[in-house]
């Protein structure tokens, strides 16, 4: 792992600073700056008005808005910031040419892609962060840092917007090459707290794209960098503020998800754990941001097979739940996908009372569903076999065969007769029936599913291999052995006899069959 030491990055002004002032080290980097001194230590506003530098941190939060700086947020709000009215010239020929200079439209481009990003407008968003790439190149040249932050938001609308890994792979990329081969100008901390924010964005999408690439060393020296350079860049400015402990949040959440995927339990509960803290204290103990991680802290608890603590993981998944129910109304989906979530986490402690309630959050979960979206849809479908399996595991057989019938018929409308999700219902009905000791309903539901799964797949695939074997396995017992073997003498019996001999016709040519034999 790179050292983070011995490299400050100090203004020429500050020579003569106390040294109780907090210093960031960020050797190993490669970030190159040069400190311009200035009057008081700082540029002004106006100077960075003329330099054409735009200052505001744009970091996008899990749900596409960006977060920018309290600096950013006040400079909006002026009236010298509003926005310019386009110029457009129309050609002879129909189209349009805007006359606005390139800075401008910068402007116009990124304000636009926050508020489509905001709204969760995906394509619309992805075509502006594309336009102030392009703008920005034209405006600040190849090697500036508002180009390396400009591929930084493309990659994560990419990575966040529209889960396009290679894509957002590429622009960090091309940022990390800007960021750590070119010399950035710097003319005070908070233009430092500027680049380092790049950088912090740009190793949390790096990471997250080896992550789901399964990359592992890859992802967990981006995610251990980016950790770094956010807590350096915490000592160079105190306005980082709010947007801060969110990204602070989100590296944690993504070390979880890292370790969880290598199956290091302990390393990713307690990168879950740390952002639990950092969301409770920066969003309140009812922050909608928790219910994903408390359920990925149930999942992770479960993972751990047979020395998982199923009450703890129910815990888990409780919490999330109360969230859910406190911030949502009650016929929501939110609602209705913890309930299920839970009810599965209840199911695994394998209690009569915990089925019981498993079974009561299943009702709540699929009410819900039905009312929002009908008996026929696929999570509707989903609660029921759901239920459907915990009413087979307490023996309750006949409720279970009642819904399945409403499954198999949901089912057909949803996905067609001759369809896997079909097969799938026909192999669970005939496994109710095998325990029941009816062979031969079960036989033929079992040869109902091989049928349509030899069809989808071939017979060669693994589905269609496991429901041969089953089959194979029923045949072995007398009693369907004895009546398989009287069914094929039946058969036999009852074929009519054929004779192949041909007589020549007469006719030079010509032959006729003899059907005599009939």
């Amino acid at each position: 792992m790179d050292s983070f030491s011995d490299l400050s990055l100090s203004d020429p002004a500050d020579n003569g600073a106390s040294s109780e002032d907090e210093k960031p080290n960020l050797q190993g980097l490669g970030l190159k700056i040069v400190d311009i001194p200035t009057e008081n230590g700082s540029s002004s506003s106006k100077q960075r008005k003329r330099n054409g530098d735009n200052y505001s941190n744009d970091n996008i939060s899990d749900d596409g808005s960006e977060l920018s700086s309290q600096r950013s947020e006040r400079s909006r709000s002026s009236p010298s910031r509003q926005k310019k009215k386009l110029h457009k010239l129309r050609l002879k020929d129909g189209s349009v040419v805007v006359l606005n200079p390139p800075e401008e439209l910068l402007k116009r481009s990124e304000s636009k892609a926050r508020k489509h990003a905001g709204f969760g407008e995906v394509e619309p968003a992805l075509q502006e962060y594309i336009r102030c790439t392009a703008l920005c190149r034209l405006v600040y040249g190849d090697g500036h840092w508002k180009l390396a932050e400009s591929h930084t938001n493309l990659a994560y609308a990419y990575l966040t917007l529209k889960d396009l890994v290679p894509q957002a792979q590429y622009q960090a990329e091309a940022a990390k090459k800007i960021m750590l081969s070119g010399l950035h100008a710097s003319d005070s901390s908070e233009s430092k707290a500027d680049l380092l924010a790049i950088l912090v964005k740009m190793y949390y999408v790096l990471g997250r794209s080896n992550t789901i690439n399964n990359k592992y060393p890859e992802a967990e020296q981006c995610l251990v960098k980016a950790d770094k350079v956010s807590e350096e860049r915490a000592k160079l400015t105190s306005t980082v503020g709010s947007e801060q402990q969110q990204m602070a949040i989100y590296i944690a959440i993504a070390m979880g998800k890292l370790y969880a995927n290598q199956n290091k339990q302990a390393l990713g509960a307690s990168y879950y754990e740390k952002a639990v803290r950092l969301t409770e204290k920066h969003n309140g103990s009812d922050s909608l941001e928790l219910i994903p991680i408390y359920q990925d802290l149930g999942k992770l608890e479960q993972s751990k097979g047979k020395h998982a603590n199923h009450d703890k993981a129910v815990e888990y998944y409780l919490q999330a739940h109360s969230i859910t129910v406190a911030r949502y109304s009650g016929q929501s989906e939110e609602v209705a996908e913890t309930a299920f979530k839970l009810a599965l986490a209840y199911s695994e402690q394998a209690s009569a009372e915990a089925e019981t309630t498993a079974e009561r959050y299943h009702d709540e979960s699929l009410g819900i569903r039905q009312v929002l979206y009908g008996p026929h849809h696929p999570k509707t479908i989903r609660t029921q076999e759901s239920l459907c399996k915990l009413l087979i595991r307490t023996d309750r057989l006949e409720e279970a065969v009642s819904l399945l019938k409403t499954i198999m018929s949901s089912k057909c409308a949803t996905y067609g007769d001759f369809s896997d999700e079909v097969g799938e219902t026909y192999k669970l009905y005939g496994s109710i029936l095998l325990s029941q000791g009816q062979l031969d309903k079960a036989m033929r539901y079992f040869k109902k599913c091989y049928s349509i799964q030899s069809s989808l797949y071939g017979p060669s695939h693994r589905k269609s291999k496991a429901t041969q074997q089953t089959i194979d396995m029923l045949l072995q017992s007398p009693a369907l052995k004895a009546k398989e073997g009287q069914s094929k003498a039946g058969q036999l019996k009852n074929r009519p006899r054929f004779s192949a001999t041909i007589k020549t016709s007469s006719e030079p040519g010509v032959s006729s069959v003899n059907t005599s034999g009939y």
